[in-house]
């Protein structure tokens, strides 16, 4: 019985060093936004992808399997890092936002390169996709937005306008 408890001793010490500690507000909300940009760098790199669809389909869902697996990482970072003080749920918001990609990429995005690959896509199911992506990341966006706006009021931050979101609108 001790040796259990010596052994959860050390997986509770070893999971508790691995989760970070960020004390600096700027550095805190740039750990969100970076892991934001990371999945972002990679989606744009498949929907770059639309504009020439490749022949080779799995070219194309190699990409969005990229896409997936920064999710993944973005999500395990968040898990791993710890709260600090008045950080009004933005950890929790960038939380439902990386949720929300995966969930979209692994669910929407492969019907999307499925009717992208047919002979003739339906127009009607891509636009309704893209609609309910559409909608559902504008929730979870503004979600992110506020409390990232809450904090940096707070923590006396001024917010840059990210210029990867000026690539999503084609700017």
């Amino acid at each position: 019985m001790n040796k259990f408890k010596h052994t959860l001793l050390l997986l509770f010490m070893a999971f508790a060093a691995s989760a970070q500690t960020i004390t600096e507000p700027v550095e805190y909300n740039d750990y969100f936004v970076n892991n934001q940009n990371k999945i972002g760098d990679e989606l744009l790199k498949l929907i770059g992808m639309f504009d020439n669809l490749p022949e080779d389909k799995t070219i194309v869902n190699a990409q969005l399997n990229k896409v997936i697996a920064e999710c993944d990482n973005a999500i395990a970072a968040v898990k791993s890092i710890k709260p600090i003080e008045n950080e009004f749920n933005l950890r929790n918001a960038s939380m439902d936002l990386f949720d929300f990609y995966k969930t979209t990429m692994s669910i929407d995005y492969p019907q999307l390169i499925d009717e992208l690959y047919k002979p003739a896509p339906e127009m009607e199911k891509l636009n309704a996709v893209l609609l309910k992506v559409q909608d559902g990341e504008a929730i979870v966006d503004k979600k992110f937005q506020e409390a990232q706006k809450q904090f940096a009021i707070f923590h006396k931050i001024e917010l840059e306008e990210n210029e990867l979101q000026e690539q999503f609108d084609g700017e």
